[in-house]
């Protein structure tokens, strides 16, 4: 069983390679933006580029549903979370927090 968080740094991974595979030159921001602008005009409703991000990641839910095995369904479904709380008003992110010397905690181990 994969470690959550190498399940994290490998979505981290393909997040970026996808930024730079899929370059539109106007970034991921505003592709979220467009899409949402698009989506509004033919829902009739107005929906925001965090809508259109919470939307994806449903997908990536359903999906995941019909092909538990499938990675991407995984890694995809972490970043469009993550997107959508990047539009969300959430407060900046701390930075990580320095191990303590010396006092011998790990970091938790996911059996089996």
């Amino acid at each position: 069983m994969a470690h959550p968080g190498e399940l994290l740094s490998y979505a981290f991974e393909v997040l970026n390679a996808r930024e730079i595979e899929y370059q539109t030159g106007s970034g991921i921001e505003q592709n979220f933006h467009e899409v949402a602008a698009i989506a509004s005009v033919i829902t009739g409703k107005h929906l925001t580029a965090r809508d259109v991000a919470v939307v994806m990641h449903c997908v990536k839910l359903i999906r995941s549903k019909a092909d538990p095995g499938k990675l991407d369904n995984y890694v995809d479904g972490m970043n469009y979370w993550a997107i959508a709380g990047c539009f969300s008003d959430i407060p900046p992110v701390p930075a990580p927090r320095a191990k303590s010397a010396g006092n011998g905690a790990q970091a938790p181990v996911m059996n089996p």
